[in-house]
């Protein structure tokens, strides 16, 4: 047994039994519990040697409050927008993510998001459910993705990822990332995303959420998509004006769109999304497979305890640190 204590937030982890495996490899005691408040950092990092999160908010207060015996802080994902890097760093707090568990489960959900509202599948099994038997021609516009272009905005691992799977169906694919520097194969990428929303008939976001993307997709944006375009988004809720996405529906603007994230999480029970037509739904479930959760269970403990003790980590990457 080695002499690391990590904290886990309640909530982290979906199955417990993942956090065990990697424990008992390396010897490590757990610790779980609430991250709410200042006060439950101060009592659940008490004595840590590091703390694991999930979606939790940690603010500068919190960041603040965590125990001075604590060397990182662990994210179970790869977004970064619910812990603030700024405080962390200040704190010299090295923040530990993981970019690649799950960049291939992702890209999948996109594309089966993507595929089902092309295909008017969703449509067809509602109203076919409701004794209806209607023409494809009513049931969704469903032009020709093979006369179409796919509009991919974010081409990091994950957008990369569902080109390549997606690029098949498509005549023509367009990029927009001003973070890729290099070029993609069989990609055109362009400097504005005015002209990928003005040319794609398809649009899928993997784009990180930061203040400069804060609802990247609004009112103006979706009136430049074409007439019948379809939509989806797997990367961030704040990525989308949400109203404006549900005008755009209703309107018959969009002919759909697909959401595994929401600017509220969970999705609240009286949402308007719930009962806006052709719209696609998933609980941010995107990341998961049978082996793409208990992976990030243990690379994430699995690297706060070799940077514990080792100074160094296998799996994910600095967000802030090491210092």
């Amino acid at each position: 047994m080695s002499d690391v204590t990590i904290a886990i937030a309640e909530g982290a982890i979906g199955n417990p039994l993942w956090a065990s495996v990697p424990a008992e490899k390396h010897g490590i005691t757990l610790k779980y519990g609430p991250v709410e408040t200042v006060e439950d950092i101060v009592a659940t990092t008490a004595g840590c040697d590091a703390l694991i999160v999930s979606l939790h908010k940690m603010t500068p207060e919190k960041i603040a409050a965590l125990s001075p015996t604590v060397k990182c802080l662990g994210r179970l994902g790869v977004g970064l927008d619910s812990i603030n890097l700024v405080a962390a760093a200040e704190h010299k707090l090295p923040v530990i993510f993981q970019p690649l568990y799950a960049f291939n489960e992702v890209a999948n959900h996109a594309a089966a998001m993507m595929l089902a509202l092309h295909r008017g599948v969703v449509q067809a099994t509602l109203t076919t459910r409701a004794g209806e038997w209607k023409p494809a021609i009513q049931i969704a516009e469903i032009a020709s993705s093979q006369d179409s272009t796919l509009g991919v905005v974010g081409c990091g691992r994950i957008g990369r990822n569902f080109i390549q799977k997606m690029s098949p169906f498509f005549k023509n694919v367009l990029g927009y990332d001003p973070a890729v520097k290099d070029s993609i194969p069989g990609v055109t990428m362009v400097d504005d995303l005015d002209v990928l929303l003005k040319e794609s008939k398809f649009i899928s976001l993997h784009a990180p959420y930061l203040p400069s993307t804060h609802h990247m997709i609004g009112k103006r944006e979706l009136a430049l998509m074409q007439k019948g375009s379809i939509l989806v988004n797997v990367s961030r809720g704040g990525l989308i004006d949400e109203a404006a996405l549900v005008e755009a529906l209703e309107s018959g603007h969009l002919d759909g769109a697909g959401l595994d994230v929401f600017e509220q999480e969970p999705l609240p029970v009286d949402s308007i999304l719930r009962s806006t037509k052709n719209l696609l739904l998933s609980p941010h479930i995107a990341w998961y497979s049978q082996s793409s959760g208990p992976r990030l269970v243990d690379w994430g403990i699995t690297d706060a305890y070799t940077f514990i003790t080792k100074q160094k980590i296998d799996n994910g990457s600095f967000a802030t640190g090491p210092f």
